[in-house]
């Protein structure tokens, strides 16, 4: 077997993927796959291989990527506007024995080992021969992928070909999705969410996947809407406010699912009000590949996902009781690329551990996520949950501003935390915008007020869109 296969099982002659006016049919992309995969080969690189793939979305980022499967190299995909020195720090890290690049960007490294567009294509166009698909078994490893580096340096993480076999059960079983539905994500491919949710599910299912090439923002996203009509729709919290906010209309949308970040539940009930279709807020990591836990509108706490086992460790009682979750599922990854001290995150026993914490539901079933375990923190010696102040903070300056969020950090007293928040203005005057913040604060419990407001132009954040929080906290200093 080889992961490729699974993904070009589709239907020949339904359409596959659609990028701008192209569209390519699953016998179009399993013939382009192949050529990618001969090309790999003529270049030298052999099954075991690594090579960083750092191109746009679009219909030749998925040939190059299945190509790779098809070939037996590992794949590892990276946000084509990588700085040039992190570039080559994560080719140091993986061993990658190649990169494809755009022209700009394999010119700026300078290595011998990278493959600019304009070769590869050149390459792809000669390339004759009809290789099979390299062999592998469920564990052997496919891809690699990186962490966002919210907490750190980024972290390699390997997967397995089984990842990709059961990428599809969640949009299947959860959001309805079916062949005859084209799946598009706002989020790009280099991030586990869309890669996993959309693109591998949306190939597993034999559907039709929507990809573009520009960067997302709601405007971008109502016009490929409007071109495409997906009917399964991928975003992330922060840019679902922002399509609630400039009033963007959807149709033929059957089913909406966000991860990346925490979703408020008020934010999952405007998008419902607004479209009429339940937000299904997933959870999920880069380790994890698949989503988890889910939780929708009618949910007081988010639950398992098809496929998945929770294996609770308490790590806190009393007023506050938290827990890790261990997580089983087939695309829990083989683990990281090098030795990771600077995170919480672990893998055990074929098992995965995030950095975060959860709490139960009152009613015992299902969690309630309560941030990374630096966010839960004691205030004036109570727990705060800060997910919730901020959750909190959130909806009561909703149109007051563009966006908020809530740091703790340490006082004065290195013994003592703090709590900070800060706020995007927005189109109000900052006047205004710190009296709506101090009204905010005012109407939390004393423990739970942020100390200082800080109004800024925007908010660190990292390739994948999650915010640097570590960052943030740096400044209140």
């Amino acid at each position: 077997m080889n992961a490729a296969e699974w993904l070009l099982a589709g239907d020949p002659a339904r359409i596959a993927l659609i990028e701008g006016d192209v569209r390519i049919d699953y016998a179009g992309l399993r013939a382009d796959s192949i050529r990618s995969a001969a090309a790999l080969l003529d270049a030298g690189l052999r099954p075991g291989d690594a090579c960083v793939l750092a191109l746009p979305d679009g219909i030749e980022w998925a040939a190059a990527f299945i190509g790779m499967l098809w070939a037996g190299v590992r794949p590892i995909a990276i946000n084509p506007r990588t700085a040039t020195t992190q570039l080559a720090d994560l080719m140091l890290d993986s061993g990658a024995a190649a990169a494809l690049l755009e022209d700009e960007a394999a010119r700026a490294l300078g290595d011998k080992r990278a493959i600019d567009l304009g070769e590869w294509r050149r390459r792809v166009e000669r390339a004759t021969a009809t290789p099979a698909a390299a062999q592998a078994a469920d564990d052997d490893p496919a891809f690699l992928l990186y962490s966002s580096g919210t907490t750190g340096r980024p972290k390699g993480i390997l997967h397995a070909h089984r990842a990709i076999r059961y990428a599809h059960v969640f949009a299947r079983d959860l959001l309805g999705a079916r062949p005859e539905h084209r799946f598009y994500s706002s989020s790009k491919l280099f991030f586990a969410y869309p890669l996993a949710n959309a693109f591998f599910a949306g190939l597993r299912l034999g559907a039709t996947v929507v990809l573009d090439p520009e960067w997302p923002d709601p405007a971008r996203v109502a016009a490929m809407v409007e071109r495409h009509e997906p009917h399964i729709f991928f975003s992330v919290p922060t840019l679902y406010r922002r399509l609630i906010d400039a009033g963007v209309r959807f149709r033929g949308v059957h089913a909406a699912g966000s991860a990346g970040e925490a979703c408020p539940p008020a934010l999952a009930r405007d998008w419902q009000a607004m479209t009429g279709v339940p937000l299904v807020n997933g959870y999920g990591t880069t380790e994890t590949l698949s989503l988890v836990l889910y939780r929708t509108p009618e949910m007081d706490a988010a639950c398992p996902t098809p496929l998945t086992e929770i294996h609770p460790e308490q790590l806190t009682s009393g007023e506050l009781e938290t827990w890790r979750l261990w997580f089983s599922h087939p695309a829990v990854a083989l683990g990281y690329t090098r030795v990771v001290t600077h995170d919480s995150a672990r893998f055990a026993d074929g098992r995965f551990a995030p950095g975060d914490v959860f709490r139960r539901a009152p009613d015992g079933e299902g969690w309630l996520f309560a941030g990374r375990s630096d966010q839960l923190v004691k205030v004036f010696g109570r727990w705060v949950d800060v997910v919730a102040v901020e959750q909190a903070v959130q909806e009561r300056m909703r149109g007051k501003a563009e966006e908020v969020c809530v740091i703790p950090a340490q006082g004065e007293d290195a013994d003592m935390i703090r709590l900070h928040l800060f706020a995007i203005p927005g189109d109000l005057p900052p006047p205004q915008v710190l009296a709506a913040a101090q009204a905010a604060i005012e109407s939390l419990p004393p423990y739970q007020r942020p100390e200082k407001i800080h109004l800024v132009d925007h908010f660190p954040r990292t390739d994948t869109g999650k915010l640097r929080r570590n960052e943030l906290a740096r400044s209140t200093g």
